[in-house]
């Protein structure tokens, strides 16, 4: 089963650059550290893409959450995040996938 997201995930763009996700409620953590839900990740920034030279611009924002939603964990109304996450950003030129999960930041609550 994937891991649930938490604000100690590690989440990156295609260029390496660091998602900067805020989570919007403490009611449920996992390992001390409070979950990710979808709306969490689409407030998301991106600190330090290296996506720059002429025609192209670096990831600034998420802009979609395209996998990774839980079908059964939701806190607030809104589906906890996954490590199975994928979405895109605003980078140009803009490629399928942009942003992805490399650690979840726990490793104790699973979900589907």
């Amino acid at each position: 089963m994937p891991k649930v997201l938490t604000t100690a995930a590690q989440l990156v763009c295609a260029h390496q650059g660091q998602l900067v996700v805020q989570a919007s409620t403490s009611a449920l953590t996992a390992g001390g550290s409070p979950v990710l839900v979808q709306t969490d990740i689409l407030a998301a920034t991106v600190a330090g893409c290296t996506n720059n030279g002429p025609g192209l611009k670096p990831c600034l924002k998420v802009t979609s959450v395209v996998a990774g939603q839980s079908r059964t964990l939701a806190v607030s109304g809104q589906p906890v995040m996954l490590d199975t996450a994928l979405g895109l950003t605003d980078a140009v030129p803009a490629q399928p996938v942009l942003w992805q999960v490399r650690s979840a930041g726990q490793t104790v609550l699973e979900a589907s």
